[in-house]
């Protein structure tokens, strides 16, 4: 008796995650989202990409079961706006990423920290921070933030190519 097949025979929990994290009603603050959206149709079938708008238990349920993670969010550390920044949780803080509790609820900072408390940091994690200009209400991103996006995403697509058995900083190729 043979085994049922799928389209998609590798696990959910393998494919790369990519979260978007923001708030479309506070300018600047969509540009997770806003990655999200652009990387969606480009990464399909390679990797997973959702948007949150909540932070904190609903991160570590998102990424509960992925070994290799990526979120997208606005930051402030003073930086140009539109300034792409690349963390990993090693790097020890996250400037510019709220520290204390936010609206909604835990921090993307205090969500890594009790991950990492629980042990349940996906192995491979890495955050993008986009340097905000406004977080004020209203939609739309500022022309300088919207540049962040499309670099962000550039990025991002750049990272998801590298063949994981390659160390690190050598581009893995793969045959079309």
């Amino acid at each position: 008796m043979s085994e049922p097949t799928s389209p998609n025979p590798r696990p959910h929990g393998s494919l790369p995650l990519v979260i978007g994290l923001g708030n479309d009603q506070r300018s600047d603050d969509g540009s997770g989202l806003e990655v999200a959206r652009a990387l969606r149709p480009q990464l399909e079938g390679k990797a997973r990409v959702e948007e949150c708008a909540s932070e904190g238990v609903a991160l570590l349920e998102l990424w509960r079961d992925a070994e290799q993670v990526l979120v997208i969010d606005a930051v402030r550390s003073g930086a140009r706006p539109g300034t792409v920044h690349r963390l990993e949780p090693g790097d020890g803080s996250f400037p510019g990423f709220r520290t204390g509790t936010s609206t909604h609820g835990l921090s993307l900072a205090e969500a890594v920290a009790l991950a990492r408390g629980l042990g349940c940091l996906p192995r491979h994690f890495v955050v993008y921070g986009i340097e905000a200009e406004n977080l004020g209400v209203g939609t739309g991103l500022t022309p300088s933030v919207a540049l962040g996006v499309k670099e962000a995403t550039t990025r991002i697509l750049a990272e998801l190519s590298v063949d994981r058995s390659t160390p690190p900083g050598v581009r893995g190729t793969t045959d079309a």
